[in-house]
């Protein structure tokens, strides 16, 4: 069944990645192509993992990548070259295998509120580099639960 994401109330974010949209992510029309958001998106991502200590490259000494199996995106309002932006992400859960996120990208309004512009939610499922599925590895799920806000 259809969820209307559109509809969903944004979990509270764990992290906020401050960006800069690139000269190199915008098309023609001064607007960051569609398909370049989740450059956007994986930058944050990888913010988010460093500071919670737990940077991509230890998957990769794992020979562990985590991989993109579900995604859905809601385009609200164009970014574009140089704006001032952060972007939201949130762990909404994990499993043995999996986890998924939300994320959401504001564009800073200076004075006034950011605009919500783009948001997505993603289902990532952590693999060997042979392309196996396996299990997230348990001194990275300890992080978690140590960042979660519920336990706050």
């Amino acid at each position: 069944m259809y969820e209307d994401t559109a509809r969903s109330p944004l979990p509270p974010a764990w992290h906020v990645a401050q960006l800069r949209v690139p000269l190199f992510e915008v098309d023609l029309g001064h607007a960051v192509y569609h398909g370049n958001y989740f450059h956007l998106f994986e930058l944050a991502r990888e913010a988010f993992l460093r500071d919670l200590e737990y940077p991509y490259r230890r998957f990769m000494e794992q020979q562990l990548h985590l991989t993109v199996v579900d995604l859905s995106c809601i385009y609200r309002r164009p970014l574009h070259y140089d704006d001032s932006i952060e972007v939201h992400t949130a762990v909404l859960g994990w499993r043995r295998r999996s986890i998924a996120f939300s994320q959401a990208i504001f564009r800073n309004g200076g004075e006034r509120e950011a605009t919500l512009c783009t948001q997505a939610r993603l289902r990532m499922v952590c693999v060997q580099f042979t392309g196996r599925p396996t299990v997230l590895p348990q001194d990275f799920i300890d992080r978690l639960k140590q960042h979660s806000p519920a336990q706050e």
